[in-house]
């Protein structure tokens, strides 16, 4: 997640670690979390991490949301470990944030450790 995190940075996209962020939303940014790893197809030495890729934007900036979530999908494009799952989840208000949020879940393929 590291990797993902100095990516967007280095594409001046506002990116946070789960829990960083404090206050208000008051312009647009983005929360990786990390959605636990699992095997795959039954292996206990393949797996993939599944990275919840969270957005924001300020309640009254709709339409930013949109345009903003596909800026940084686009650029996550590039990056060759990272593997979209199709997976989106609506957008929805949350209110202590004062903000509209929304997130797509991706993929890491990586070795298990035992």
């Amino acid at each position: 997640m590291l990797r993902i995190y100095d990516y967007l940075k280095s594409k001046e996209i506002d990116v946070y670690f789960v829990g960083q962020h404090k206050g208000e939303c008051k312009s647009p940014y983005v929360v990786l979390k990390d959605d636990g790893t699992g095997g795959q197809n039954g292996s206990n030495k393949i797996g993939a991490q599944t990275v919840d890729i969270i957005f924001f934007v300020p309640q009254n900036q709709f339409t930013k949301i949109i345009s903003f979530k596909s800026t940084v999908k686009v650029y996550l494009k590039e990056l060759n470990f990272l593997r979209y799952t199709g997976v989106e989840m609506g957008t929805i208000t949350d209110d202590e944030k004062k903000a509209l949020t929304c997130s797509i879940l991706y993929q890491i393929q990586k070795e298990l450790e035992v």
